[in-house]
């Protein structure tokens, strides 16, 4: 699989002041592009229009939750504070989540398209009906998170906590969980057809289908 990573030039406008550049673009018809906010506070309830980013990092911000959907493309988010942000009908393309804490976030009918996470917080994150293409997840902890009737084309796990991960109505076929915990996944038992596990996994998940094994 392979990943198109963001494309994000090297000069950018740096700035704090996350809501002053955006009012200020929005009010001159213009995206938000080709900046790095850094310790800023991005109160999204402020914008009743969608937002569309391109070439920006996100770095050390902190997030309020939304009331609309936004566009992120060729996007990095690196250490910031995620925790409750609602990324409903969001869409994400080429975007790269580290070491973020995104727990509770809800992506809820989300579009990911190449988006790499690596080293975040996702417990509880709601994924229910998103649509994953390309998408890498690795070394984050998803526990109880719900990603319920979700659709996947190569959704790639590896060394992740989805203990108690709730996975009802999404086809798992081609995933590989064999580096990952997924003690206690919730799901009805279909999903599991072409799924990768190792042994310990498969006897575990036998019992949601009913196999006794002597």
């Amino acid at each position: 699989m392979v990943i198109q990573r963001p494309q994000i030039p090297q000069d950018l406008a740096i700035s704090c002041n996350v809501g002053e550049i955006i009012s200020e673009l929005m009010e001159s018809g213009y995206d938000i592009e080709n900046y790095q906010f850094k310790n800023g506070i991005f109160d999204c309830t402020s914008y009743s229009a969608m937002l569309f980013f391109n070439k920006c990092i996100f770095e050390k911000c902190t997030f309020n939750k939304s009331n609309n959907s936004h566009i992120f493309e060729n996007t990095v988010f690196k250490d910031c504070d995620l925790n409750g942000m609602d990324f409903t009908d969001a869409g994400f393309n080429s975007v790269e989540f580290v070491n973020c804490n995104m727990t509770g976030t809800n992506m809820t009918r989300a579009k990911l398209r190449d988006v790499t996470i690596t080293e975040c917080s996702m417990r509880y994150s709601i994924f229910s009906n998103a649509d994953f293409t390309r998408v890498s997840i690795q070394k984050s902890n998803l526990s109880n998170c719900y990603i319920w009737e979700a659709t996947q084309k190569d959704l790639f796990f590896s060394e992740c906590n989805l203990t108690s991960a709730e996975l009802a109505g999404t086809m798992l076929k081609g995933i590989d969980f064999t580096t990952s915990d997924i003690e206690g996944l919730l799901l009805r038992g279909p999903e599991l057809k072409g799924v990768i596990v190792n042994e310990f996994q498969a006897l575990a998940l036998s019992k949601i289908l009913g196999i006794i094994i002597k």
